[in-house]
């Protein structure tokens, strides 16, 4: 098995075992929900969190199929450059850029997800996947960036990841050549790919993550109010009510 098929099944396997905690978990959160008033409300929130994920996570691995696809186109094109179609090769171009900029999108608002549950948990674990989310998102970013760099270029002169690409086709283009701009963009493709999946098992150990602590905090309250009840229970069996004293 390949490393790339290990970090796939992984991943799914991690999303997995999330998706498959919660109902259990939701359960138990309504049993007891009587006895915290504001717990329903926060588990809403911590369930909605992990559905998003959960959405994010299929739609990376719907990334990582169209990125695979055009990586063929690519090649094929590299291998007869005198036959690439212009409106083809736009409409690839096009599709790589916009992946990269939903990439990126999914990659802030799951930090951002995180950092508002740490601080409101004040669960560190999940602090830290805020991070790691921030410092993917610039990897990815600074793909293109650094690509362009190099051709003298500045990825903030275009409004999208979709016309900077086609701007950096174009000027390799002229300066050296079809194959050696389709080269460039191959390697940009490549990288990307390689982040996606780096995404995808990111999101699948956050939503592990999340649910993991669900379970646990919903069992410290479960054993809470089983503690408090069997002090009650002892109170009662040792002090009884005034209504069984003889006086």
């Amino acid at each position: 098995m390949s490393m790339k098929t290990k970090l796939i099944a992984q991943s799914i396997k991690k999303l997995i075992i999330a998706l498959a905690i919660l109902p259990a978990v939701i359960f138990s959160i309504h049993a007891n929900a009587v006895f915290c008033g504001n717990c329903a409300t926060e588990w809403t929130q911590i369930m909605n969190n992990i559905k998003l994920a959960a959405s994010y996570a299929q739609q990376v691995q719907q990334y990582q199929t169209q990125l695979q696809q055009y990586q063929t186109q690519l090649t094929n094109m590299r291998l007869n450059p005198a036959s690439v179609m212009p409106d083809k090769l736009d409409k690839l171009i096009n599709g790589i850029g916009k992946i990269m900029s939903a990439g990126n999108s999914i990659g802030d608002s799951m930090a951002e997800v995180d950092a508002n549950f740490s601080k409101t948990y004040k669960d560190k674990l999940t602090g830290t996947y805020a991070e790691n989310f921030r410092t993917w998102t610039e990897s990815s970013q600074d793909t293109l960036g650094a690509a362009m760099r190099a051709a003298g270029m500045h990825r903030d002169a275009y409004a999208s990841d979709s016309a900077a690409l086609s701007a950096l086709f174009a000027k390799s283009q002229t300066s050296q050549g079809t194959g050696a701009a389709l080269q460039t963009l191959s390697e940009i493709n490549v990288s990307q790919i390689q982040h996606t999946q780096k995404l995808e098992n990111l999101i699948s150990s956050q939503t592990l993550a999340q649910s993991t602590y669900m379970a646990e905090q919903n069992a410290k309250q479960q054993a809470n109010d089983d503690a408090n009840e069997r002090i009650g229970s002892y109170k009662l069996d040792t002090y009884p009510s005034a209504s069984h004293s003889k006086f």
